[in-house]
């Protein structure tokens, strides 16, 4: 081993821990809450306009709109879902629906209108039912 690899080896040697400590350092505020004070809360974007946000989860009279309650093209706070009746749009379908708050009252809204995942399947990430308030 020549002179300049070992004197690098020594140098990296060095550095590696201290890159370790420095990450170590930096992870409390890089990752999300503790256990012990976690939130299921997450911001979701809503693809489409118009979205009708619903006192229950379903297209039913028994889950009418919100009346002025429709969101569109923004974040929102999601806080858990369900399954309920498929609501198709286009070449998309979920059978889901996502808990949300957009700055209003909180109602629920279909998965259908929310960025990401697939056709009927759960929100990636969102608590499910038994999560929900």
């Amino acid at each position: 081993m020549t002179n300049t690899r070992r004197a690098a080896t020594r140098s990296l040697r060095r550095a590696v821990p201290a890159a370790a400590v420095a990450t170590a350092a930096a992870l409390p505020l890089l990752l999300p809450a503790t256990a012990g004070a976690a939130t299921t809360d997450a911001q979701l974007y809503v693809w489409a306009t118009g979205v009708n946000v619903r006192e229950c989860a379903g297209v039913s009279a028994a889950c009418p709109p919100i009346k002025y309650a429709q969101i569109g093209k923004r974040w929102v706070t999601a806080f858990c879902q369900r399954r309920s009746s498929e609501v198709v749009d286009g070449p998309y379908r979920n059978n889901w629906w996502v808990q949300v708050n957009a700055g209003g009252p909180i109602g629920w809204i279909s998965a259908v209108y929310v960025r990401g995942g697939d056709n009927d399947q759960p929100v990636p990430g969102l608590p499910t039912d038994s999560d929900c308030h």
